[in-house]
């Protein structure tokens, strides 16, 4: 167990890698970019490897563009244009953000699709990032989806590994207490 998570004695709500087939769940969240997933324990930042804001899954980007991982609204739009937060129906919220320290860059290598408050669908591109420019600033450039813990009374949140395709490939599974 890391620092923070002693420090702050962690909930028993874990991720866990978990084979695909046949998970009971209430939510299924789809990848918000093309590439490899890790889990969120390998992301160098502290802040998302110590699950402060809640559980999720990783993904070292092989495409541009970031999508929706799922039905809902916009709730939140950094002006840094790096990350967003989709809140579904339910109340659940899912952050996505990209890049470790991308919000020193202000925008720059960012395009925003969306607006603060926009409906989306699974798969709707939100964020255009220039990987060119990006690779070359950014400590690294990590795509992490959080599942924000205060947003759920969340049971469990199980994590797929290996590859994925951007709105198409199921990669986390949320179950909740009943």
């Amino acid at each position: 167990m890391g620092f923070l998570s002693q420090l702050f004695k962690r909930a028993s709500v874990s991720a866990s890698e978990t084979p695909v087939d046949n998970i009971q769940a209430d939510f299924s969240l789809f990848a918000p970019v093309s590439g490899t997933l890790l889990p969120l324990e390998e992301v160098p930042d502290i802040v998302i490897s110590e699950k402060v804001m809640g559980e999720g899954v990783a993904v070292v980007p092989e495409s541009e563009t970031i999508v929706a991982p799922c039905d809902g609204v916009i709730s939140r739009l950094l002006p840094t244009k790096n990350a967003f937060a989709v809140r579904m129906a339910e109340g659940l919220e899912v952050y996505v953000t990209f890049g470790v320290e991308s919000m020193e860059l202000k925008g720059e290598g960012f395009v925003t699709k969306v607006n603060l408050g926009d409906e989306v669908k699974k798969g709707d591109p939100i964020i255009i990032t220039d990987p060119r420019l990006l690779s070359n600033r950014l400590k690294s450039t990590i795509t992490s989806m959080i599942v924000i813990k205060s947003s759920i009374d969340l049971e469990r949140v199980t994590n797929a590994s290996g590859k994925c395709l951007a709105g198409h490939t199921p990669v986390l599974w949320i179950s909740l207490k009943k």
